[in-house]
């Protein structure tokens, strides 16, 4: 999820998190009075509603709602504690979903099939039109973007916890290609790394992980492989393996 860290605007809600406090641009309306007071970040299974209940310009609620509509989890912050507590969550029957508000889901092709990502939501190259979605995974967030507005994604960006930066380009049927990976500092600095490969099909999986294939016995006689070869030893990963989109 990507959050302003700047004082709140209008439209913006202030959002505090273990401490700290962020702004984030309001983009659903929950109660349905033409006023969006709820940041919505699409997760894998539903998403999470950060809600300004009062109109202050900061966050109250926050609602884990999963791929049904169901309001899951719930919690109320405590100004005076500065804690998110947790208190029984409360229903929304025949509210809008945001994951339909806003336009079309946008598909995303993968060696599996296509793959319902949401409607997008944040406008990216500043042209009136929002042209991607962001999705919250086990390890950071993931900017899916339709580039050229026909429905399906062209590009995806996933920031890790840690600030690690892959950016891949869809470049055939269920194919992806890395063509730029970086860290995000501290300081909120960006610096790319050297140039990357293609993926392979297994790294784009949306669903569980293949099983990883068993080390080839070692022939008989010591002639084991070096550690620099490239068929099957046990050096780190390359920068496309599994363990970038897991």
């Amino acid at each position: 999820m990507y959050i302003e860290e700047t004082g709140a605007n209008d439209g913006d809600i202030k959002i505090s998190v273990e401490g700290e406090e962020y702004t984030a641009e309001a983009n659903f309306d929950l109660d349905g009075d033409g006023v969006d007071e709820t940041v919505a970040v699409m997760t894998d299974d539903g998403y999470v509603g950060y809600i300004d209940e009062n109109a202050d310009g900061a966050a109250d609620v926050m609602q884990t709602v999963d791929a049904n509509g169901q309001v899951v989890s719930q919690a109320r912050f405590d100004a005076a504690t500065g804690d998110w507590v947790a208190e029984q969550p409360q229903q929304h029957p025949g509210e809008a979903d945001p994951r339909q508000q806003g336009g079309e889901s946008m598909v995303v092709d993968t060696p599996e099939g296509d793959v319902q990502i949401g409607p997008a939501t944040e406008d990216t190259n500043q042209d009136g039109v929002a042209d991607t979605a962001v999705v919250s995974t086990a390890d950071g967030t993931r900017l899916v973007t339709d580039v050229d507005g026909d429905g399906s994604a062209d590009q995806i960006i996933d920031i890790s916890s840690t600030g690690d930066v892959t950016t891949a380009h869809h470049t055939g049927d269920g194919q992806w290609t890395v063509v730029e990976q970086g860290r995000i500092d501290e300081h909120g600095q960006y610096t790319p790394s050297p140039a990357v490969g293609p993926t392979d099909d297994a790294a784009w999986s949306f669903g569980d992980p293949e099983p990883q294939a068993q080390p080839e016995p070692k022939p008989e006689g010591g002639a084991g492989r070096g550690a620099g070869s490239s068929h099957g030893g046990s050096g780190a990963p390359a920068a496309d393996s599994d363990t970038l989109w897991s």
